[in-house]
């Protein structure tokens, strides 16, 4: 078994048994709840089903819900007030908070425990088996606006808080980079994004996008400049439900382009991009038309398609020849749409072996 290491730096630094032109396979994360547990035997699952197979990366997040486990955990904090409870079994069941009157947030207060989760991690990469030096553990971030949204329920108190809750994750993500620097990559993932654009009618794009934009752009520019880091966008998962309909990628590439250019202003580099193309309740499109908007995005932007549908494997075959076609360049990974967490494991095993099978697929897009 061999697994292929895929550098930080590019496409063009895949280890030398890797050519040229291969896709690598990019996991989002989680794993089906019956996998979760040990750190050890979660990434060697990564491992053992991508063989002969580039890796963006190799995560091991906690338990699928780990950030409702969190929002849970907010009753206990002192400045908060519950306003709604819940069990967040779906969307219209969350639990969200008010700030008591004459109180104020510590980003203690908010903390992830993304850092010492990390520090486990490693360790237990120690005891992985593997002919190949690893790929970089991919750490998953929640994008602060997406977590301020969620604690509070309004887009107004989200902004209104987000200095501390950006502070928080930031907190994580500068000890996490001291601690093991490269030897970590960074995912945002952010379901809020493309869910505000969904609400917000598209003669209002044009603000909404700039100022979605700025806000992700502020969280790379606070974090470690050395850092690597990924963004995962998401139709969001809970209930195993999206959040939305997905019925274009406008939305996405609109988004990404605007990142672009805020990071290109602040001379950051542009991180690859997650771009979810179905929902993992529907097939992936096979109209041409979806996948429009792909002609517009920037050449410069490496592009995750999440598209590998182990229950459609004809059309998410069908769906990346589409995609290359539109970005007349082939993608840097294939991935599926969400994490594996709302998978069962013979699923989840299906869909690597999809996404592994896709990542050499012959397609007539160009080479890069």
């Amino acid at each position: 078994m061999s697994t292929r290491v895929f550098s930080h730096a590019g496409r063009g630094q895949l280890d030398t048994s890797a050519s040229e032109d291969v896709r690598a396979v990019h996991f989002v994360g989680s794993l089906p709840a019956a996998l979760t547990g040990d750190h050890r035997q979660m990434m060697q699952w990564f491992l053992d089903h991508a063989p002969d197979t580039a890796l963006t990366g190799l995560p091991c997040d906690p338990d699928p819900r780990w950030i409702i486990d969190w929002l849970d955990g907010l009753a206990a904090v002192d400045a908060l007030d519950p306003v709604r409870t819940g069990h967040s079994a779906d969307y219209d069941d969350m639990p969200t908070y008010r700030l008591k009157h004459g109180h104020w947030l510590e980003s203690e207060d908010l903390s992830l425990g993304r850092a010492a989760h990390t520090d486990a991690v490693m360790a237990a990469r120690e005891q992985l088996h593997n002919d190949r030096d690893f790929p970089p553990h991919q750490v998953s971030v929640p994008n602060p606006y997406d977590l301020s949204l969620f604690t509070f329920g309004s887009p107004g108190a989200a902004v209104t808080h987000l200095p501390v809750f950006r502070q928080a994750v930031l907190d994580d993500v500068h000890t996490i980079h001291r601690q093991h620097v490269n030897q970590v990559v960074f995912q945002l993932e952010t379901p809020a994004v493309l869910a505000t654009l969904d609400r917000t009618p598209r003669p209002l794009w044009s603000a909404a996008v700039r100022a979605l934009a700025k806000q992700v752009a502020r969280v790379f520019a606070d974090g470690p400049r050395e850092a690597t880091w990924r963004i995962h966008l998401c139709h969001g998962d809970l209930g195993h439900q999206p959040l939305f309909a997905l019925t274009d990628l406008v939305p996405a590439v609109q988004f990404l382009n605007a990142l672009h250019k805020q990071l290109h202003r602040l001379r950051i580099p542009m991180p690859a991009a997650h771009i979810p193309m179905c929902t993992g309740t529907h097939a992936p499109p096979t109209d041409p038309r979806f996948y429009r908007a792909l002609q517009h995005l920037r050449r410069d932007i490496d592009v995750i398609a999440g598209l590998v549908d182990e229950t459609h494997p004809k059309d998410s075959r069908t769906a990346l020849g589409l995609v290359e076609t539109e970005l007349d360049r082939p993608v840097l990974a294939v991935a599926a749409a969400c994490g594996h967490g709302r998978r069962l494991a013979p699923a989840a095993v299906a869909n690597a072996a999809l996404a592994c099978k896709l990542a050499r697929h012959t397609t007539d897009a160009p080479a890069r």
